[in-house]
This record gives C-alpha cells, structure tokens and sequence, in this order.
C-alpha cells in the first residue's frame, strides 16, 4: 500500500508541534498554531488536524486542547527523531510519591525509536538500585507493557507512590517481590495493591546528556581575598566547586510567590512581584528546582558540612522534603520573628509574622561544627530569652521590646544602614547572618550562598575571618553587594591603619 503524500502545509504543522514538545514541553496552543500558521478561524485548524489523524502522523486526546501526540508516520514525515515524555521524578529508594507530570519532551535513539509510543522517561532519586548502575540523579527509559519476566528492573507503583526495583518472581515463598541493588535496602513483599507499570529498557542517553550544564569554569564577577562572587545560575557554578570543600551554605532560595497579589509596605498597597526568578512554574516543578540546587549543594559540602536554608511557609515545606528526598540529616528548625511585618489586607488569616530557618548536616553520621560555648556562655544582651550561662535554645529572641513574645527569634527587616546602596527584596538582617555564621563554622571557614542577593551572608562571613563565595543571576544585586563589601573593606581597613 502506498503511503499518502504529506503535503509542506501539513509538514509545517508537524514541525511547529514537534518543536513546541521540545522548547516548552507542551504542544502549541489554538491561538499558537493559528498565528504561525497565518490562519484565522478554528474550523480550518481543526480540518488540518483532521486530515492530519486520517493520515496517522497525529492523534489527539478528546476535551484536551492541547492534547496532541505525534505517531511514527509524522516523525518520519518530517525526519525528527521520536519523542519520549520525561514524566518526573520517582523514587529508587522505599515508595514515595511520584512526582508525575509530562513537563519535557526527549528524542530517542535510533535504537529505540520503533518503540517510541510505549515508552517514558523517569530521574530517578535514590541510591536502592547502585548496584545496577542506576544512580541518584540518573534518567531511566521505560517501556509500557504487561509482559514482565523475573529479573526486569521495574516501575512499579501502589497507593503510596511509585518505586524502581528488580521484580523477582519464584516457585517458593516469598513468590513475588521487589528486589533493590544495594545491600543496606531490604526486599518488598509484592502485594495485591501493587502493579507493575513498566519495565526498564535502558539509561536514556540524550537526556542524560540533555541534562548535563555546559561545566566550562566561569569567571568570577568580582574577587579579592575571601570574597568571590559569580553571576550565574547557581547550578552552573556549584558543579564547579570541589566536592566535599565547602563547610556551610546559607540559601535564602525563591519563595515563588510573584503571583500578582499585593501586600502592604510602609502604609501603601504594593505588589509582591519580585521579578521572573520569583514566579512559581507549579507544585511539582518548583520541588524539583529546589532538588536540583541542594542536590549540587550537597555535592560540595564536606561530610560534616552543614546547610541553612531560610523560607516561609510557601516554600520552606518543599525545601525541607527535598533535604530529606537528598539524604540530609535535618539538625534544627528555627522561627525568627518580624516585628514590623506588613499586615494581612484580607482580614482572614493571621498576619505572617515569622520566617523558619532548617539546618541540616550533609553526612548522617559526620560530626558538624557547633560552637556550644560560645552560644552558651557569649555575650548576648540583644537576646531576652537567652539567660547567662545557660543553653541557647533553639529559639532566639534579638531586639524585641516585648518579653511576651516567647520562643522565637525576634529580629526585625534590616536597618536603615544595611540598605544605603539599595536593598534586595528578599535581604536578611546582618545580625541573622551573624549568628548563624558564628554558631556553625570556624575562621577560615568556607561559606557559599548559592542565592545571594545583597550578599547580607557574604558581608557577615567576610566581617567573620571566613571566606565566602556569593553566587546570582542578577548584576544589579551583585553590584549592589560590591558596595557593601567596599564600604565594609574600607571601614575595617580604617581602623587596622
């Protein structure tokens, strides 16, 4: 049977989907087929995608107006590779909620393309399946089927969440489990709840490679002695840093809250917007944004190394799994109080009055730096809580007026002073920073703040005798931190002299 001819209109069409799937992860809207295609009405759009389903290059999912799927006629039409959905992340550790929406698409091999249709991309998290070499971080294709043989690695799936392992099934007691690679993990009973969703054909490649960030070493935007900073994604520069040589990161990462609300600011109505780096991309996108970054942050602390990570309830909950997810040891979490926060307008909720810092250490089983006597038995008038000679707790209380205010940190936005050269929309007060440098590294310590901002970290660890590394997309808060350091340089410099 001869192959009907695909016309360079229907052509164009195939090539404007296919190019959406893979920029922006999703096919084109209506109104986006439309103006490239230089159409005004639906109804010719829509007998285009017709004749296109006739023809098998497309088939579309019914009361979903973006749900178009190119099949294997329309790759070959237009000589694309096929594309494979990247579903999420799944666990390679003990069952945990899949994280399970197509947001990107991948070409496929030439080894693999017949069977484009049935299979799915997955990252893995987890370390379960290392003795198979699949490793944390790693990208997994899976085939669809419901053809499983004792000793395919599986994606298999409960009410809890989806896991990959080894399926095992045998002719004596226990008949069918699910077996990790790696000794310190334990077999999974099969149950009647579980279900095998799909088997692994490979390490997908092209994602792998996809994935990977250009690793060439970027120069620093500004360097003097103990005091780096780079303009960069924070991803981009951490992959740089050597493993297992930072001894604290402080991250105030994005609260994704730029959703077009407003809040109050010295008696006025002002919008929360930040700025594009601090719009949310969804619940299951922002989590793995805020793996990714404490994943890279992992890498470069030492095993005793700890982290800080500063958030409010729209975002510290995800950061916290995600330290979890990444295999951190969570040490402390911290409320430190704002006493001058903006008010609620709505009038339905308690005014949000706290941010909550966690600290966590890399290493389980590593001993982390705390200096317990100088928490103990340092000079902390500021602090109303803190009494002479006994434990700081985990709740401090630093220039508050109202001793009722109770078991809390109490600082409140920075002062006047720290905002001279212009201020960050997210800065912390120096004092925070302060204490937290002091309570967890020593001199000459190395402190990295993969957020800088202001450089409110770099300022204090600087001020401190460590050294600081400062890292941000953005030039004007960079050059905004480069005045604070000077000033900062000049003044201690004025005083040595």
């Amino acid at each position: 049977m001869q192959k009907e001819t695909v016309t360079k209109r229907q052509k164009q069409v195939l090539k404007i989907i296919y190019n959406s799937l893979v920029n922006a992860g999703f096919p084109p809207s209506f109104s986006e087929l439309k103006k490239k295609l230089k159409i005004s009405s639906n109804q010719s759009l829509l007998d285009i995608f017709s004749i296109l389903e006739r023809k098998n290059l497309i088939k579309r999912e019914e009361g979903s107006a973006r749900g178009i799927k190119i099949l294997k006629a329309g790759y070959e039409a237009i000589s694309a590779p096929p594309l494979a959905p990247m579903v999420g992340i799944t666990s390679a550790g003990s069952f945990t909620e899949a994280i399970e929406e197509i947001d990107a698409w991948q070409p496929l091999s030439k080894d693999v393309e017949t069977i484009a249709e049935d299979v799915m991309i997955v990252r893995v998290i987890g370390d379960s399946m290392i003795n198979a070499d699949i490793k944390d971080g790693d990208f997994i294709l899976f085939k669809k089927t419901n053809d499983f043989s004792s000793g395919d690695i599986v994606l298999a799936q409960t009410p809890d969440g989806t896991t990959v392992k080894r399926f095992i099934s045998q002719d004596k007691p226990p008949y069918a489990f699910l077996k990790p690679e790696n000794q310190k993990y334990s077999n999974i009973p099969f149950t009647e709840d579980m279900r095998l969703i799909a088997k692994m054909v490979r390490k997908n490649n092209m994602a792998q490679e996809a994935s990977k960030k250009d690793t060439k070493a970027l120069e620093p935007y500004y360097d003097k002695p103990k005091f780096k900073l780079y303009q960069a994604d924070c991803l981009d520069i951490l992959v740089n840093i050597p493993e297992n040589s930072v001894d604290m990161v402080f991250a105030d990462p994005p609260y994704l809250l730029s959703n077009g609300g407003f809040s109050v600011h010295a008696g006025r109505r002002v919008s929360v917007n930040k700025g594009e780096w601090d719009k949310s991309n969804g619940l299951k996108k922002d989590f793995i944004f805020h793996l990714d970054w404490i994943r890279a942050a992992k890498r470069v602390l030492k095993p005793g190394g700890t982290i800080w990570i500063s958030g409010t309830y729209h975002s510290i909950y995800q950061c916290g799994f995600a330290l979890q997810a990444a295999g951190f040891h969570i040490l402390n979490d911290i409320s430190w109080f704002k006493p001058n926060a903006s008010p609620n307008l709505s009038c339905r909720f308690f005014t949000a009055s706290h941010e909550t810092l966690i600290w966590a250490r890399k290493d389980k089983k590593a001993k982390h730096t705390f200096n317990y006597d100088l928490m103990k038995n340092g000079n902390w008038p500021e602090d109303f809580i803190k009494k002479p000679n006994l434990q700081m707790r985990s709740v401090w209380a630093m220039g508050s007026e109202n001793p009722e205010m109770g078991a809390i940190w109490t600082m409140g936005t920075p002062k006047t002073i720290e905002k001279r050269f212009g201020k960050h929309p997210t800065q912390k007060p120096e004092d925070l920073l302060k204490r937290i440098v002091l309570a967890s590294t020593n001199k000459g310590d190395l402190v990295v703040d993969p957020f800088t901002g202001s450089s409110t970290t770099g300022i204090a660890a600087y001020l401190l005798g460590r050294n600081f590394i400062g890292i941000d997309t953005d030039k004007n808060y960079l050059d905004l931190s480069i005045k604070r350091f000077e000033e900062l340089y000049k003044n201690i410099k004025s005083k040595l002299l």
